[in-house]
């Protein structure tokens, strides 16, 4: 079996889509405040319904649910097995701005490489390694503001791990590492690992939540280490021996004489039955974390390590927050999202729980109205009062996806929800397998992709809870992105925007953050229109032979917010390439796998305030001043579905028509990158990025391929393998979370990042 079979962790397919199918998803495309958006029941008395399903409405090839062919499962997942090696003494290094001892290069320094020098980018990374970083996340220490600690997929060893970066001078030095691999019972360690999540509590500790492996079968965990030094120095997480029989609450983690405490840092593991990489347990994947209070009334609780039932805490380590991670687990017919948390400072956890529930507009699962297809679950906690907000997207639907959130008040004890906020446009994407056989060719299993590349992509986004409390203590702000705008044909991925005030129970959007030129597909067949978004998915819409021109591709955005309301959202963007034509893999730019322009990839911000809110709930039918801010011009009240969506192909959407921008963009990063250039053929550079606002600083971390080169060109690699000269690192820049000063410093003439050949002057040297 492959390794690609081996993550079919959830291998139901939708086969019954045909006309009988009641489900109707309506749209309203008036004005934020003069309407609602509905999803579900035609028999609703709404104003303005439009966009009904097409009965007619046939899928040309069935739906992929998660799980299928490995779809979505996190890069870190998907390439455990994966070991790199290179002929390489030597390659670029731009953006190094350590003072530490630099090796003695013989190569000459390319035109890419000098224009990557300019600028106030920052590479956090300082190996030499030649290897790739990607997969980013960040915060800032509350206590000590200059403190910024990063991480990242980080490939320096030949494999996938966990990496850090910490500095203690505002970003302008770093010092980095690999986090400790967590001890398992049997006296061995596991060391493949990623997906990396960084949060500090409100004391100044900081946590760095992954998911480890063994790259060989398909033992996996969740782990959280600790450091109370800014980042530097970090606690090996354990999992506690568990004799058989019996278990005991006091056996130690590695036997007498370990000092760890048993399970510290342990949130979840799963040990492999039959030592074979095939599927044959439960897998762990795609954790994040969030620390904030204990709501009032909620009392410090600590766990036995195998258990994990309640013990008495030592006071000494009770942490000021409590910890929360969120993850997905993946069985035979299951991708449900579980929570555990922790008041020690992630030395006990409670026992995993599975929180995304079951909805009417959920389908297709175990069981009736299970939402348990899920994946990207991000928690997020109001820092005033404690209350806890989950936001995942979920896959129990007809066609499109969507977006699904769920709340606690109590500490992660009672959770309400799951709660509706949007369709995800992402089943229409260019994919592999399918219509880019090109990116078949380079490695790329059955993903969705975009025009002109073969990295793998997804709609993921996050959310994040208000930071003031008061009037804003249940106000909530997510971002994700999609390709409404697209079709797979020609990708075109905008940012959207959602707002809730209630707690997440109801949801205002969406808004454009984007605000560069960007329009959907015309419906009609070729030669007179497009095809629609959905050409070449839906029985009679056909897509033109060539890739039409509909915007840029922007995504992997992520946001977060300043205690006065300043919100801010980082994402990759693609709008600065409006022409070129050459590239690394000339068939994924040619007709009718790519376009002119839409290449290179920039990393962007954009940034709107809010200082006012006014509650919006399920009966709210005109939006009130105050909660307008951030809204643009298609936004409104979004009704709860009930019964699955399944928006109609010929539907207009909101978001397709956006002519009132709240969001200002500004260019963070100084210089492009070729994420052709990023690892193994182009065809990964991580699954999500980072930003922190602390104070009035926004601290931005970004995959970035600037150093990356071509290895000769296609016909001299071996598809799917790791070209010598490609490599991505972690860049970092902070500006004014209020209006993006010192963020680019300039924007050097791209061309020579189009096609950049690895000289053969810094391959493996022996002598000068």
């Amino acid at each position: 079996m492959t390794q690609g079979e081996s993550m079919k962790r959830v291998s139901r397919r939708f086969v019954a889509l045909t006309a009988t199918i009641a489900f109707v998803v309506s749209w309203s495309g008036a004005p934020a405040g003069n309407a609602r958006t509905i999803f579900g029941d035609p028999q609703t008395s709404q104003p303005t319904i439009v966009g009904a399903v097409d009965p007619e409405d046939q899928l040309i090839e069935p739906k992929v649910f998660i799980g299928d062919e490995g779809d979505d499962v996190s890069g870190t997942s998907e390439f455990k097995g994966m070991t790199f090696g290179n002929a390489l003494t030597e390659c670029p290094q731009a953006g190094l701005r350590d003072t530490n001892p630099r090796p003695l290069d013989l190569r000459k320094k390319d035109a890419v490489e000098k224009k990557s020098e300019g600028g106030g980018d920052n590479r956090v990374n300082q190996d030499y390694s030649c290897f790739p970083q990607d997969e980013t996340s960040i915060d800032v220490n509350p206590v000590h503001p200059q403190n910024i600690v990063g991480g990242a997929n980080d490939y320096r060893l030949g494999w996938g791990t966990s990496g850090f970066y910490a500095s203690t001078d505002g970003g302008q030095h770093w010092y980095d590492g690999i986090i400790p691999f967590p001890s398992l019972p049997s006296g061995d360690n596991l060391d493949g690992g990623g997906d990396p999540a960084i949060v500090f509590d409100r004391a100044g500790v900081v946590y760095y939540a992954d998911i480890n492996f063994n790259r060989t079968d398909d033992t996996s965990g969740v782990w959280v280490s600790r450091s109370t030094n800014g980042g530097f120095t970090w606690t090996r997480p354990c999992v506690g021996l568990q004799p058989t029989p019996p278990a005991t609450e006091s056996s130690r983690c590695a036997g007498a004489g370990d000092p760890r405490q048993p399970g510290d840092g342990t949130v979840d593991f799963i040990q492999d039955n039959d030592s074979a990489l095939n599927g044959s347990v439960p897998a762990n994947d795609k954790e994040y974390i969030a620390a904030g209070p204990r709501p009032a009334g909620v009392n410090a609780t600590c766990f036995g390590p195998t258990t994990r039932t309640p013990v008495a805490c030592n006071p000494d380590v009770v942490g000021v927050d409590r910890l929360y991670v969120t993850w997905t687990i993946f069985t035979a017919t299951t991708a449900n999202i579980y929570l555990s948390y922790s008041d020690d400072q992630a030395r006990s956890w409670s026992a995993p729980r599975v929180i995304s529930g079951s909805a009417p507009f959920c389908a297709f699962g175990a069981t009736v109205t299970g939402c348990d297809t899920n994946q990207f679950s991000t928690p997020t906690v109001n820092p005033v009062t404690g209350f806890l907000f989950v936001a995942f997207e979920n896959f129990n639907t007809p066609d499109e996806n969507q977006y699904l959130g769920v709340r606690s008040y109590d500490g992660g004890t009672t959770i309400q929800g799951p709660f509706f906020i949007t369709p995800v446009f992402d089943v229409n994407y260019p994919r592999s397998g399918s219509n880019r056989v090109d990116c078949t060719a380079r490695g790329q299993t059955p993903r969705s992709v975009l025009t002109n590349s073969c990295f793998r992509v997804n709609a993921g986004g996050n959310v994040v809870a208000d930071k003031r409390g008061g009037d804003f203590a249940d106000d909530l702000y997510m971002v994700m992105s999609d390709n409404r705008n697209g079709s797979r044909i020609s990708s075109n991925t905008d940012i959207f925007f959602f707002r809730s005030t209630d707690g997440g129970a109801t949801w205002i959007g969406p808004s454009r953050v984007n605000d560069d030129p960007s329009r959907p597909a015309t419906l009609a067949n070729p030669p007179t229109g497009e095809g629609g978004r959905d050409c070449g998915r839906i029985v009679g819409r056909v897509c033109p032979t060539a890739a039409p021109n509909f915007g840029n591709d922007q995504w992997y955005p992520w946001v977060d917010v300043s205690e006065k309301g300043d919100i801010n959202v980082v994402f990759e963007d693609r709008r600065l390439d409006t022409d070129s034509t050459a590239g690394e893999w000339p068939t994924s730019r040619a007709a009718p796998n790519g376009r002119p322009g839409n290449y290179l990839v920039w990393y962007f911000g954009a940034q709107c305030a809010i200082d006012s809110t006014a509650t919006v709930s399920a009966t709210t039918t005109t939006i009130p001043a105050a909660a307008k801010q951030c809204l643009g011009s298609e936004a409104s009240v979004i009704a709860q579905p009930t019964v699955p969506i399944n928006p109609a192909s010929g539907a207009v959407v909101p978001g397709q028509n956006e002519t009132s921008f709240r969001f200002g963009n500004l260019q963070i990063s100084d210089t492009p990158s070729n994420w052709d250039y990023s690892f193994r053929a182009g065809i990964f550079a991580g699954d999500y990025s980072g930003v922190a606002v602390e104070k009035n600083r926004a601290y931005a971390l970004w995959t970035d391929a600037r150093n990356g080169r071509g290895s000769g060109g296609p016909t001299s690699l071996q598809p799917g393998r790791n070209p010598i000269c490609e490599q991505s690192d972690a860049f970092f820049d902070s500006y004014s979370a209020e209006n993006g000063a010192s963020a680019a410093k300039g924007n050097a003439d791209f061309t020579d990042y189009l096609v950049t050949p690895c000289p053969t002057d810094i391959k493996d040297k022996t002598q000068k």
